[in-house]
């Protein structure tokens, strides 16, 4: 006898998907203003583009790939064993490098509201923890998942409304001179790309 499984709803699955690029938004930005200074909206254009342009080849390999490992069983299926394990090996390396980031900027933040805290040894720690929990057998729950996607949101709309209501009263003034300061790595290009 087959035993049915709750089903997520629409909120919940969609806050599991969302959380990525939501929190991306928070950290990366920060990120890219400190090598990009003035210019770094347009790399967040750019990765907004390159993200467009690949939303169907996302939504496919999702969609009939819907399990961890998505990168390597599409490969799999596409290329030889050598090229998804490479490909898959990657990807490990992509996720420990956007824990590595996401962790180090948390502890950062908290820095500025407790000045004592050595950054690196929390960042250890704070990984750690999370590696403990993994290693026990602790998933993803949907509810923690849909709370932490309402406070991204909720964050971003609070900015997005602080932003047009500075607009509104002090105009485009500070935008024009942070545009013609001096860019401290040299040309855009390189602000851009770094």
């Amino acid at each position: 006898m087959c035993k049915d499984h709750k089903k997520l709803n629409q909120l919940s699955a969609t806050a599991i998907c969302g959380n990525d690029i939501s929190s991306s938004v928070l950290y990366v930005s920060a990120l890219a203003i400190a090598f990009a200074g003035q210019y770094a909206w347009i790399t967040l254009l750019i990765v907004s583009f390159v993200l467009f342009l690949f939303r169907r080849i996302y939504g496919e390999v999702v969609g009939a790939l819907p399990l961890n490992g998505g990168a390597y069983n599409a490969l799999l299926n596409t290329t030889s064993k050598s090229t998804a394990s490479l490909a898959a090996t990657l990807t490990m390396l992509s996720y420990m490098a956007t824990a590595v980031i996401s962790g180090n900027e948390a502890i950062h933040y908290l820095h500025h509201l407790i000045p004592a805290l050595p950054i690196i040894p929390i960042t250890i720690v704070l990984l750690g923890i999370f590696a403990f929990l993994a290693i026990i057998g602790i998933s993803e729950s949907a509810k923690v998942a849909t709370g932490i996607f309402i406070f991204h949101l909720s964050s971003l709309l609070i900015l997005g409304v602080f932003i047009i209501y500075f607009l509104t009263k002090n105009g485009t003034a500070t935008f024009i001179s942070n545009w013609h300061l001096p860019l401290e790595g040299g040309s855009i290009t390189k602000a851009i790309f770094l």
